[in-house]
Formats: structure tokens, sequence, C-alpha cells
């Protein structure tokens, strides 16, 4: 809620409606989506995917990528087990949730599914 003395502080519409998918690599789900894509009920940290609807007219995708530029890899020898990292001199996480395109995001999407890491080469290419 939003106080009417503070003009720069967003204000929600009672009616806007918004709808969160968290996705996670397969073996750490709860459950598959319609594409058979692994989500998981509620946020938390391992979640590496987002899919936000607002309203049912604007959907934000977003997916994990470290301060370095890359997307995170929950299956990878340096990346493994350190997606809440913190980096020391900043005081930041290492991993945070960017926006990025449908292309982005489907293929992120498939790597999470298939585990292919040839998935996610295609995806950071696409990213940058």
């Amino acid at each position: 809620m939003t106080r009417s003395s503070d003009p720069f502080q967003m204000k929600e519409s009672p009616s806007a409606n918004r709808v969160e998918i968290f996705y996670t690599v397969v073996g750490d789900h709860e459950a598959f989506d319609v594409d058979q894509n692994p989500i998981l009920h509620k946020d938390g940290e391992k979640v590496l995917a987002k899919k936000v609807i607002i309203n049912t007219d604007r959907i934000k995708l977003m997916i994990k990528i470290g301060s370095h530029g890359k997307i995170y890899n929950p299956i990878g020898l340096f990346s493994e087990g350190h997606s809440n990292k913190f980096l020391s001199k900043i005081g930041r996480k290492a991993w945070e949730f960017k926006e990025v395109n449908l292309k982005v995001f489907d293929m992120y999407l498939s790597f999470l599914r298939t585990k292919n890491i040839a998935w996610l080469n295609n995806a950071e290419r696409e990213l940058n």
C-alpha cells in the first residue's frame, strides 16, 4: 500500500491481477506446466526462471543471470551451489533475475527441461 503523502511511490490499482510461474531444473521440480517445463509452486532459491503475467496483457519473462552476464547453469561445474552467493566487495547477489525476450526464455526453459548444454549456449548467444 502507498501513503498519500509520498508522491514518488508507485500506486498499484486494486484490480491489478498478477500471476507468477516459477521454473526450475528437472529433478528439483514439483510439477510440470502444459509445455512439460519443470515448475515450482512457490518462489525460492531453486527458482531459475519466472514468468509474470500482469492483468493478462503484460508478460515479463525473467531468468537468473550473473553480474558477469552469463546465464545461471544449475548443473555447471563452477555455478553449481552458488545461486545465492553474494559478491563480497559490492554486497549484492552474484545471480539476479533479469528480463529477457521470448526466444532467450524459451531456449533457457528447453535447457532446464532437457539439461542439454547446447540450449544454454544458444540462449547466451541470443542474449548478447
